[in-house]
């Protein structure tokens, strides 16, 4: 077998035909008992109970089984990017890091009710699709536990962002991100369910607007009086004195 497990135009489990390379241990496939295009991974380790959970934030794996001495796994055919991919244009909105981070929390609640931990989450394995979903890669294939799944999950987002925060205190999101990275490490999945809701209330606040001439105009006018009357007569008082200034002086140059 080639590095990733299996050659382009070999059949794996006696009916998914390798059509092209992919990244990793990935290659693209076709099944050819229903035409329908998949991806086969072969992992490097047998897969745990944790490929067979389902959910819309999961990669969906259709079948498993064994070639030539090695486990594979047939998943279903995804167009995307990794959100580690996306890094490299300066990151992510604020809100859309609460988007994802809510996609990706509700994903994990379903697992940790379940019993199970992904172990690696980070950006790397998170794919967004083209209809803004966010799927996890790697379910069951990586090792046990390797890292607690909401402090990986707070560092994740973390990192997505564009911008590092602000001075000063954090924002909802920044506050809510520490919570996450210093979340305890057994998966609780009431605690996941509660960070999941708080990731999806961020996701829907509105947008700050940008402010327009009629709102600065109404700002404006809501400013007190004395206020008003140092940005609006001040400036003109400075300017009067420098011409009066000027002007005697030029009276005294002249006698």
């Amino acid at each position: 077998m080639a590095g990733g497990g299996v050659e382009i135009g070999s059949v794996v489990g006696g009916r998914y035909r390798i059509e092209a390379g992919g990244a990793g241990e990935v290659r693209y496939a076709r099944d050819t008992a229903s035409g329908r295009p998949v991806a086969v991974k072969t992992p490097a380790r047998a897969p745990g109970p944790a490929v067979r959970l389902r959910h819309p934030g999961i990669v969906t794996v259709l079948d498993a089984g064994e070639h030539e001495g090695r486990p594979f796994l047939v998943m279903e055919r995804l167009d995307g990017y990794t959100l580690d991919d996306h890094l490299l244009d300066g990151g992510y909105r604020a809100a859309q890091v609460a988007e994802f981070g809510a996609q990706v929390a509700e994903a994990l609640a379903v697992a940790h009710r379940a019993g199970m931990t992904h172990g690696g989450i980070d950006p790397a394995r998170l794919l967004l699709t083209p209809a803004g979903v966010v799927k996890i890669l790697g379910f069951g294939t990586l090792a046990p536990a390797r890292t607690p799944d909401l402090s990986a999950l707070g560092a994740t987002l973390h990192q997505l962002l564009a911008h590092p925060a602000p001075p000063g205190p954090p924002d909802g999101l920044g506050a809510l991100l520490s919570e996450l990275r210093d979340a305890p490490p057994e998966s609780d999945p009431r605690l996941t369910e509660e960070f999941a809701a708080r990731l999806r209330r961020l996701a829907q606040e509105p947008a700050e607007p940008e402010p327009t001439e009629a709102a600065e105009a109404a700002e404006q006018a809501e400013r007190p009086w004395q206020q008003r009357l140092l940005l609006e007569w001040v400036p003109a008082v400075v300017i009067c004195a420098g011409l009066l200034a000027v002007t005697a002086y030029a009276i005294a140059v002249t006698v």
